[in-house]
This record gives C-alpha cells, sequence and structure tokens, in this order.
C-alpha cells in the first residue's frame, strides 16, 4: 500500500507540472460564474421590458445542480481523457513509462496509481468548482438553498466517473499515438452518448447512461431491486475495464 500511494503522489505531481489543467479549471469555473451572470441578466431585461421579474433567490437556487450537466457530460470527461493520454500513452510517446517500470513497484500498482490520480485530478476540479459555484451564488443573493443536495451529488457522482476513467485508461492500451488515444476516447465517448440518446433501449445498459448518478439517489426514491442491479451493472463495467486495462498494460511493452 506504500508504494502504491508513493506512485499515486508521484503520478499526480505529473499532472500538476502541466499547466493545462489548470487553465482548463479557471475556464471551467469561468463557465459556472457565467452561467449565474446570465439568469440574472437575462431577468433584469426580462423585468424592464415588463414581462416578468423573479427574486435571486427563485433563479440561483440550485445553481450548482444547474451547472452539473455541463461539468459531469462535458467538463470532466475531457480532463479524465486528457489526464489518462498523458499518464499513459504520452509517456510511452516520449518513452518516460520506462523510469516508472525501473522502480521496485508491481504494473498493477503502476496502472492503477495513474488511474486514480486521474481520478484525484477530476474529483479536485469537482470541489473547486463545486465551491466557486457556492460562493456566486450566495454572493448573488441565491441563498443556500441545494447547497447541501448539490454536494451530495458531487459525491455520488464520482463512482460513474471512476468507471469511465477505467474506460479511458483501457482505450490507451490499445493505440500508440497521443493524438490518435485522445481521438478514439472522444469519438468512444460521444457515440455512447449519441446511443444512449437516440435508443433509450440501450441507455440503462452503458455506463455513460450513469454519469448523473445523483439523478437515481437524489430527489427520487427508487425501488431498492432497481438501485441494486444498477449498482451491480455499474461495477460490472469498472471490473471489466480494470482488468482488461491492466491485463494489455501488463503484456505492453515500454
Amino acid at each position: 500500500m506504500d508504494k502504491f500511494i508513493a506512485n499515486l503522489q508521484n503520478e499526480l505531481f505529473k499532472l500538476r507540472k502541466r499547466k493545462k489543467y489548470l487553465v482548463f479549471l479557471i475556464l471551467g469555473c469561468a463557465v459556472c460564474v457565467a452561467s449565474g451572470l446570465r439568469v440574472l441578466a437575462a431577468n433584469f431585461f426580462t423585468g424592464q421590458l415588463g414581462t416578468g421579474n423573479i427574486s435571486p433567490q427563485a433563479l440561483l437556487g440550485n445553481l450548482m445542480n444547474a451547472n452539473l450537466t455541463f461539468i459531469l457530460m462535458i467538463f470532466l470527461p475531457l480532463m479524465a481523457m486528457m489526464a489518462a493520454c498523458d499518464l499513459f500513452v504520452g509517456e510511452q510517446a516520449d518513452h518516460t513509462m520506462r523510469f516508472s517500470l525501473m522502480r521496485p513497484v508491481g504494473k498493477g500498482k503502476i496502472f492503477f496509481s495513474k488511474a486514480a490520480a486521474v481520478l484525484v485530478l477530476c474529483a479536485f476540479d469537482l470541489a473547486v468548482m463545486y465551491a466557486v459555484t457556492t460562493v456566486i451564488q450566495l454572493a448573488l443573493g441565491g441563498g443556500t438553498r441545494g447547497i447541501v443536495s448539490s454536494l451530495f451529488a458531487c459525491v455520488l457522482d464520482l463512482i460513474p466517473l471512476a468507471v469511465l476513467i477505467l474506460f479511458f485508461c483501457l482505450v490507451n492500451q490499445v493505440v500508440k499515438g497521443s493524438s490518435l488515444a485522445v481521438l478514439l476516447c472522444v469519438v468512444l465517448y460521444i457515440g455512447f452518448i449519441a446511443l444512449g440518446t437516440y435508443l433509450p433501449a440501450f441507455g440503462g445498459l452503458l455506463f455513460t447512461g450513469y454519469l448523473r448518478w445523483h439523478n437515481l439517489w437524489v430527489g427520487v426514491a427508487l425501488p431498492f431491486g432497481s438501485l441494486l442491479s444498477r449498482i451491480g451493472l455499474l461495477a460490472g463495467y469498472g471490473l471489466v475495464f480494470g482488468c482488461v486495462g491492466y491485463l494489455l498494460f501488463d503484456r505492453k511493452e515500454s
């Protein structure tokens, strides 16, 4: 366990050295801020035209919940696929992977510590965006409605995000170029989302259909049997992606 934690810290250090993740985080926070300002601006102009003037509490309450679709479906998957490609295919392309393999750490710990580093990065981004959105909601007079439920939703949504990260790690084991790895991740991700959207019968069977995992737990009480089957399905995806990804990584030369 100590070796796993040490290697995780090493992978996180690699991600911290890449400034693009900080730039994207700033841009993501700017989008969250802009969403609150856009709602207030629209309310102000409609009030000036006499067609409506709603209180900020009603408009900005649950602001984080309103931003979760953008964060969970676009921002965090983008961060996950870029980080996974940097830690796997990127290191193999510039031949720095061999330095990790030379350390007294098994390949299993290396693979899963890289995946864990991507998850920690996404969790940190989610926490920062939650904090920024909450501050904006309070500062603009939106009150405290939805703050606790949004926090609970963010924690729950880390579960399907971990499965998505394992999927991206698996994809990185079947390609060699960084650009190709990112393109393949994007195409497959959009394809799964589109398949679940336009063919609802498949939506419940695809892991991408559970990225907004909090919808099953917050606000609507589903039968326990229905929840248990979905938990089992998501856990099965995670086990398959993790095991197959590790096996391919173990057989892959640096």
